[in-house]
């Protein structure tokens, strides 16, 4: 009997309980209800008005000598950036000369082009970066301490914060939504246009010239009458090599396709080592080499803003116009960061929290081109949340380090302190 009074008493109690929070609950979404939005508007407007407006006319000494050096920062990681970039283009763009698919005049004009989309996309990173090499700055100096010490710290940096965030949105948006398709339109067309005008290597005699496109070696003995004549060609494609001969040959462009047409010769294929050769004879062979008329409706990086809101195809449409909008996104969410970032220790490093903020650039970015693709096949998950969930997941890493920054939690110790009681 006591253990039945025991259990009864324990029952009574969580019953009790369970009506007091009920109302309790009940209380609370009344109050919510009963609350008018007139006062929700008030209560904003309120915290509008609180916010000193005219401290962001006026720019302190102590402003100038952030924005200074965040600017410094700035132009030496751009430019360190530019230099990596035209260093690979300008090798990549020369190997096309020396194959004949560019003209040498054209090198620059591409130079400028990809450079300039490159740079767009990669502008994010480097206010990331010299963000934190500033701050780091400061920090390794002590002068943050100084800041601290004067009571402004943290007007200063909520200053600084809308003073490079919100500049850089709007240039990142602009030139992301509105410039980068016009970049990429004439990158294509610098391209067909050297395809049209290069040559595959007919009018090079006595040379080898090889080209990588098409896996061909191209042979001419001798050019008469601009003709060219005994013709040897090598092709090699899913396992079986093709030999050609002609006595005569020549390139043309018509209708926008430019071919290859040889006469009077002969076309080995077989597999080596099999002994199945096959041996065909022609007296004209043609061979369309490339297509230079360009089909732009069907690339959704040239389109603009507007088609891409009016196109059918939504799959394609919604990916391009989220990828677009990673960039300026992304400057605010790595903005954050990099303050997180660049709060280092005295006796630390400056650039010790550069490695964190790359490899954070680096997993957002790439988790952002996997939802793209993802989307643009159609996947049911990425179709229905898009790439939201990354600068969503991003945000919220932001926040977690911060409060661990500001609460001095030390996820190294807590977790071996974790794994020694697991052990035990």
């Amino acid at each position: 009997m006591k253990n039945n009074s025991k259990y009864t008493k324990i029952i009574e109690k969580w019953l009790d309980n369970y009506i007091i929070s009920k109302l309790k609950f009940s209380r609370l979404i009344n109050l919510i209800k009963s609350i008018d939005k007139k006062t929700l508007r008030l209560k904003f407007s309120y915290k509008l008005n609180s916010i000193n407006f005219d401290e962001f006319k006026k720019l302190s000494i102590i402003d100038k000598y952030i924005l200074k050096s965040f600017i410094f920062s700035f132009f030496s990681v751009i430019s360190v950036l530019i230099l990596v970039i035209v260093g690979r283009l300008f090798v990549k763009l020369l190997e096309y000369v020396v194959d004949g698919r560019f003209e040498i005049e054209m090198i620059f004009s591409m130079l400028f082009l990809s450079t300039s989309k490159s740079i767009i996309l990669l502008l994010p990173f480097a206010l990331m970066i010299s963000i934190v090499i500033s701050l780091s700055k400061l920090y390794r100096d002590s002068e943050i301490f100084a800041l601290k010490a004067s009571g402004n710290y943290k007007s200063i940096f909520t200053k600084i914060f809308y003073l490079v965030a919100i500049p850089s949105f709007l240039i990142i948006f602009v030139l992301n939504i509105f410039v980068s398709p016009y970049l990429i339109t004439e990158i294509q067309k610098k391209k067909i246009e050297a395809a049209a005008t290069s040559e595959i290597g007919l009018k090079s005699p006595g040379k080898f010239i090889q080209m990588k496109d098409k896996n061909w070696i191209i042979f001419v003995e001798t050019i008469e009458n601009d003709v060219s004549k005994r013709i040897f060609i090598k092709s090699s494609e899913n396992n079986k090599i093709s030999i050609e001969t002609a006595e005569e040959g020549n390139e043309y462009l018509k209708n926008g396709t430019r071919s290859l047409v040889l006469k009077n010769g002969q076309r080995y294929t077989g597999s080596p080592g099999a002994g199945n050769f096959q041996v065909m004879k022609y007296d004209t062979h043609e061979i369309k080499l490339l297509h230079t008329e360009p089909n732009f409706n069907q690339n959704y990086r040239m389109k603009s803003i507007f088609e891409l809101l009016n196109d059918q195809n939504h799959a394609l449409s919604s990916a391009e116009i989220q990828w677009r909008l990673f960039a300026p996104i992304s400057v605010v969410i790595l903005i954050l960061f990099a303050f997180i970032f660049g709060d280092v220790a005295p006796r630390q490093n400056k650039y010790s929290n550069l490695l964190s903020s790359i490899v954070i650039y680096f997993l957002y970015s790439n988790l952002v081109i996997v939802s793209v693709n993802q989307i643009q096949k159609e996947s049911y998950l990425f179709t229905f949340v898009g790439s939201w969930w990354v600068h969503i997941t991003a945000a919220i890493l932001c926040y977690s380090l911060y409060v661990m920054k500001k609460r001095q939690i030390n996820l190294y110790l807590i977790f071996t302190g974790m794994l020694k009681k697991y052990l035990k």
